[in-house]
């Protein structure tokens, strides 16, 4: 039987992304979400925590709150805003009362330091932080109440300059959030452990990252950050330039995901999209092998055979196997919805494809290019997506 050039290329790409598929099957039953070192410290270190405020978003306060009752001794919580009448700014002060004893500042600073906005809060928020170990914090971030412990002990390990967490995602409300959470959970965590499995941690994933004060000077602070979109992956490089060790912590930690509208979620995707595009540009053409059901649907179509039909049955079989999996073995993840695999799958490759149809974002109203390193430049262009602030990330 001599096939068709579609039915090569069917089978090329169905080989690709089934055996991508298993190993992340493998490495989703094989991590050991929250498991804890045996070890413990006889001397805790003192922790400030800061966390870049901007608006109030959904669940904020359940948040911010699961900071305040961490099962640490001695632990200092940074608040961050840039406007005066945040209302942000009520639920910290709500919270204060709440937990009189609390070691609490709130910083209302408006001055701009670069491009990254969520940075110059950061920068601004130095001034308070007073202790030698720094945990900076997502405001959607919904903490486990040993999160600090465990950072803490991470930390402890020697030549250890840096810790970073795994997160999952939680849609907070409608169908746009809980497609941006599968993301996450079935996309992003899976891709994740397989990479680590292959070249380990190469930068910090963001949400809630731990590193020594004396390591963040060393590297030039905040300031060496403030030009750059994806900051918390800079940073991590930044530290293992510098010959100290990346750790990644067990916990895998939940975040909030606020999208309203789909045009939202797919604008913020395009913009994470852009930043690997441009920051690891062959990874990211190479992805499409995690999302290839567009693909494998308009080919199976083409050579309209029964063994094109029973091979892309047969991956989408084994993809909802790898949600279940995950939602099993990350209790974070939650709960899968077999049903929007396959929708969510499309979107992933539209975002993937529209990734590829511009270069600039717009972020806080500031239209911006991404260059080769990440490095976010002023412009004024056509093809820009207005991405609007969906969740802590995009905190400034």
């Amino acid at each position: 039987m001599v096939w068709s050039t579609e039915m090569v290329v069917l089978m090329f790409l169905l080989a690709a992304t089934v055996a991508y598929t298993g190993l992340a099957f493998r490495q989703v039953i094989q991590f050991k979400a929250g498991a804890r070192p045996l070890s413990s410290l006889s001397d805790w270190p003192a922790i400030s925590v800061l966390q870049p405020l901007c608006g109030a978003e959904p669940r904020l306060y359940d948040s911010l709150r699961s900071f305040f009752v961490q099962d640490y001794s001695d632990f200092h919580l940074v608040f961050g805003v840039r406007d005066p009448l945040d209302p942000a700014i009520q639920i910290v002060e709500q919270l204060k009362r709440e937990f009189p004893e609390r070691d609490v500042t709130l910083i209302v600073d408006a001055r701009i330091h670069g491009p990254n906005l969520k940075v110059s809060n950061l920068m601004n928020m130095m001034a308070a932080c007073r202790h030698p170990m720094i945990v900076v914090a997502d405001s959607d971030v919904l903490a486990p109440p040993d999160a600090l412990r465990s950072l803490a002990i991470k930390m402890n390990a020697p030549g250890v300059g840096a810790v970073t967490t795994l997160y999952s995602g939680i849609g907070t409300n409608g169908l746009a959030s809980r497609l941006g959470a599968l993301y996450i959970n079935d996309w992003f965590l899976p891709s994740a452990l397989v990479d680590l499995s292959l070249s380990g941690i190469d930068g910090c994933y963001g949400p809630l990252t731990a590193i020594r004060r004396s390591i963040l000077d060393d590297i030039g602070g905040f300031p060496a950050l403030v030009d750059y979109l994806a900051e918390d992956n800079r940073l991590g490089r930044m530290v293992r330039s510098h010959n100290h060790i990346l750790s990644l912590d067990s916990n895998v930690v939940p975040t909030l995901v606020n999208a309203l509208r789909m045009r939202d979620l797919f604008a913020q995707e395009i913009r994470w999209s852009r930043t690997v595009r441009n920051c690891r540009p062959k990874d990211h053409f190479l992805s499409v092998v995690t999302f290839p059901l567009p693909i494998l649907i308009g080919l199976a179509a083409a050579v309209h055979t029964l063994l094109a039909a029973v091979g892309v049955a047969g991956y989408v079989a084994l993809r909802m196997a790898l949600s279940l999996a995950v939602s099993s073995k990350i209790p974070a993840a939650g709960r899968v919805t077999p049903l929007l695999v396959p929708l969510r799958e499309c979107l992933c490759f539209a975002v993937w494809v529209a990734s590829f149809c511009g270069s600039t974002v717009v972020w806080r109203g500031q239209q911006y290019r991404l260059s080769s390193s990440g490095r976010l430049e002023a412009v004024q262009r056509q093809d820009t997506v207005m991405v609007p602030s969906l969740a802590g990330r995009d905190n400034v």
